[in-house]
């Protein structure tokens, strides 16, 4: 489902391309560096079309980056810079200037991919931009101060499969005409998060190690949600939708569209959940 979803949406950016797959010329790099001690590290990812692979690497490298491209349609930037043992790394991925997607045809984008591993460390702030991307990105054990993901025609699986290692206290997942799943959000750690989705399906699961009280602000213009919550935790439910199905067994309604578990005032830590959309459906399962 992931790839052809993908495929598929590729396949509206990239449609008519004049040259031939046989023609690309694809190009490898790979670079890394040391961790000596950093004190933070920030990185920025802009990445056009492809696969994107992240997750936590070895701690004694500071970063470590492979990526596959077609070097005669897009160019790879890749830029570190170091002050006061504060890093700052940039990755861009996007198409020459003087390329027209819509002369493309028979383009085999998804020979392009973008593989990188962070050091659990370091301290990091996290800013994701993502076209035509299927992505996947575990984010588990990191040391993650904020987390910004956005994208647009992708397929994107996020997941904490271990607690982070910082408090984050603000995490945005933005999604355009996507498919948007994200694992194990307890072990985020984020404070406050906010989620959107413009056409497409948000899955959201709240599973992992809570040790702290969290809300999310979610939105979705036109498409379905869901979200799992684990059974141990207050949850309060707070929508304002249109036109969209609410189906959340095992919550009681309250007064001014507010929804609750029957534990929420004895619950040891509590989420709260600010829900709405236009048209669509909203489907909440305690687990």
């Amino acid at each position: 489902m992931r790839s052809s979803t993908v495929v598929a949406l590729a396949a509206v950016l990239l449609a008519g391309l004049a040259t031939p797959a046989t023609g690309q010329t694809w190009r490898t790099e790979a670079k890394a560096r040391q961790q000596r001690g950093q004190d933070f590290l920030d990185v920025k990812i802009k990445y056009a079309v492809g696969r994107f692979e992240l997750s936590r690497g070895s701690d004694r490298l500071l970063y470590r980056l492979e990526s596959k491209y077609d070097e005669e349609v897009f160019n790879l930037r890749s830029n570190y810079l170091e002050s006061e043992g504060r890093g700052s790394l940039r990755i861009e991925i996007e198409g020459h200037d003087d390329i027209d997607f819509k002369d493309l045809k028979d383009y085999d984008y998804e020979a392009g991919n973008l593989s990188l591993d962070l050091t659990g460390a370091t301290p990091l702030a996290l800013d994701l931009e993502m076209g035509a991307v299927e992505a996947d990105l575990d984010l588990g054990g990191l040391r993650l101060r904020q987390i910004s993901l956005q994208t647009g025609a992708s397929d994107t699986h996020v997941r904490f499969s271990e607690p982070n290692r910082e408090e984050a206290e603000f995490c945005t997942f933005k999604a355009g005409a996507a498919q948007l799943r994200v694992d194990d959000l307890g072990n985020s750690g984020c404070r406050r998060i906010q989620i959107s989705g413009g056409v497409g399906t948000l899955t959201l699961d709240f599973s992992g190690e809570w040790d702290y009280d969290s809300s999310a602000d979610i939105n979705v213009g036109l498409g379905t949600l869901e979200i799992r919550v684990p059974a141990e935790l207050g949850v309060r439910i707070e929508k304002s939708t249109f036109l969209m199905s609410f189906d959340a067994p095992g919550f009681v309604k309250q007064e001014g569209g507010v929804w609750l578990t029957s534990n929420w005032d004895t619950a040891e830590h509590q989420l709260t959940l600010s829900v709405s959309g236009v048209l669509g459906g909203i489907e909440i399962a305690r687990l």
